[in-house]
């Protein structure tokens, strides 16, 4: 390895640790700066000679610094996050996997692995969810201070408290996988922007405004949504959670059709920004987008399917 790969695999771990420590020194800006931990890295070694043992040596280096700064369990719940999640995407973009599988793969084992090593460092699943409970109510009340402190003085009661605590702990799956994924395909996107189109052989991405889930998700959202209903508490939380994930999905074919009819009608980027604003800050046309996602495999909004023999004798018919 040459000075210069060696000078740039300490620069990409440096990054990539200090993206992964703005997370917790950092008020709101930080927690977007951790979610690019993985880039650095990402675009150092893609591309390049041996590029998961740069990966690999660059992760470890990422290790080190973190461990150093912030303490041995800090370095280690970089590695089985962030860490593992760029290893990931480094081998599989290497094997010209699609960003969906790069995704889903990439989310699904961080995820896994963080909640093992929890389990491993906390002592068992109560001790978990004990923290998980006091870190939530830990960040209830410092909300609370800070409402006070811009004048607003209204206390939320405590059993509305506890109601929002007991939920958010039940959906914390499905969220941790969304965050997740949300970093990786925000990593795959920076990526493909700065070094992408001269660092891979095919098209990581391709034309987005087109992009569908698979047909058969469908089955797996009804399914988990009739899940819901069944009264064991496990199985009801197992489907919610799922459900949420799926309905993920289909929210992104939903903005995909916005953005299909956008780049139709030519509409001005100011106006894309506030309909994706609402979009974003109103859960009611939200899920209006999400519906519209998992409806569009019968209607087909952008008319991207082929017409169907049946369809073109029944036009002949009449």
């Amino acid at each position: 390895m040459t000075r210069k790969a060696v000078i740039g695999m300490v620069r990409a771990a440096a990054l990539a640790g200090a993206f992964f420590l703005a997370g917790g020194a950092i008020p709101m800006i930080g927690g977007i700066l951790m979610m690019l931990a993985p880039a650095p890295i990402i675009v150092y070694a893609v591309g390049h000679p041996s590029p998961n043992f740069r990966a690999t040596i660059a992760i470890l280096l990422a290790t080190a610094f973190v461990a150093i700064l912030a303490g041995p369990f800090a370095g280690l719940g970089y590695l089985v996050s962030f860490g593992l999640g760029t290893g990931i995407v480094c081998y599989m973009l290497e094997r010209r996997s699609s960003f969906e599988m790069i995704t889903a793969v990439g989310a699904g084992a961080m995820v896994a692995a963080s909640v093992v090593a929890a389990l491993a460092v906390m002592g068992g699943p109560d001790a978990l969810i004990k923290t998980v409970h006091d870190e939530l109510a830990q960040g209830m009340a410092r909300g609370q201070e800070f409402y006070k402190l811009l004048g607003t003085q209204s206390t939320m009661p405590a059993d509305t408290q506890a109601s929002i605590i007991s939920f958010t702990m039940r959906l914390s799956p499905a969220f941790a996988l969304l965050v997740a994924a949300s970093s990786l395909l925000l990593n795959l996107r920076v990526f493909w922007r700065w070094a992408g189109p001269q660092r891979l052989t095919y098209s990581l991405f391709g034309d987005l405004s087109r992009w569908s889930a698979k047909e058969w998700l469908v089955w797996l959202l009804l399914a988990s949504g009739f899940g819901m209903f069944i009264p064991v508490p496990a199985v009801s939380d197992i489907a919610l959670n799922g459900f949420i994930c799926i309905a993920a999905l289909y929210f992104c074919q939903g903005l995909a059709i916005v953005g299909f009819y956008f780049q139709s009608l030519a509409v001005p980027s100011i106006v894309r920004g506030i309909i994706y604003f609402v979009v974003f800050a109103q859960p009611f046309v939200a899920a209006l987008v999400c519906i519209a996602g998992v409806f569009d495999m019968w209607i087909d909004f952008r008319r991207l399917k082929p017409p169907s023999p049946e369809a073109n004798n029944l036009g002949d018919f009449f």
